[in-house]
This record gives C-alpha cells, structure tokens and sequence, in this order.
C-alpha cells in the first residue's frame, strides 16, 4: 500500500491548503505527497514541503490518517500531521504540480482559509472536515 503524508499548517486561525482547479471540479487539500522509497514519513514531508510550498517544516503530531483507493494507483494511505514552518520563503515551491506543461491536470495554487470557513470548501478527503468537526476544530 502507498503512503502519502500531508502537512496540516495554520497560521493566525487559517490552515493551508492547495486549490486544485480541473475540469471535474475545485478541491482543496493539504500540502504532501507520496513517500518515496527509502524515506520515512519525517523526510517525505519535509521535502514535500520544500518542493510544494518553498518552506522548511518542523513535524508535529500526527492527527488522521485515510485510506482510499485512487484508480491506477491502487489502495493508498494518508498520514496528516501538525507542521510548523521554520524556515524558507512561502511560495517558492517547484513541484512539478505548480510548473506549466507538466503532466498535472488544471491549476494549484497555494491559499490560506480562515479554520471557520472550511465547512464552505470542498475539502479532500472530505472525512477530515468530520475529524475538525469532532475536536471541535471548526
């Protein structure tokens, strides 16, 4: 089973997200992608973060985790843990996902959200808006 780890980072009451816009529709979802052989969670995160955001992160606790099945890539996990940015320029990121011509479908864009305005988004995976709701988090 694949494992994929993504970064949860708020900052002044708003979590960061990256909006996915694609011919089937806007989603947001956290920061993260997969893991890489040879890599544990701590590192995967750390580089994706690098890639994705620009930014350096320190790893905190991990808060949920989802498993789904994503056709032509088989059953997949996710593991979402609490970040803190430490270092690095938000923004910068160069992942392939923010680069024009590459094999990603629509736009990404980095935003922040005001945590008492998710329940307005179309958040993936839609069961953490439930975990937010149940730690009373939104």
């Amino acid at each position: 089973m694949k494992h994929r780890v993504r970064a949860i980072i708020e900052k002044d009451g708003s979590l960061l997200f990256i909006k996915r816009v694609k011919k089937a529709g806007t989603h947001w979802v956290f920061p993260g992608g997969g893991v890489e052989a040879g890599e544990n969670h701590e590192q995967a995160l750390i580089r994706e973060c690098k890639e994705e955001l620009g930014v350096d992160v320190s790893i905190g606790e991990l808060v949920f985790e989802n498993v789904f099945e994503q056709v032509d890539h088989g059953t997949q996990k996710e593991f979402f843990y609490v970040c803190k940015i430490i270092g690095g320029e938000l923004g910068t990121g160069e992942g392939l996902e923010f680069q024009q011509n590459s094999h990603y479908e629509g736009t990404h864009e980095l935003e922040w959200i005001k945590i008492s305005e998710l329940k307005n988004f179309n958040i993936k995976p839609a069961g953490i808006k439930s975990f937010f709701n149940r730690i009373n988090f939104l």
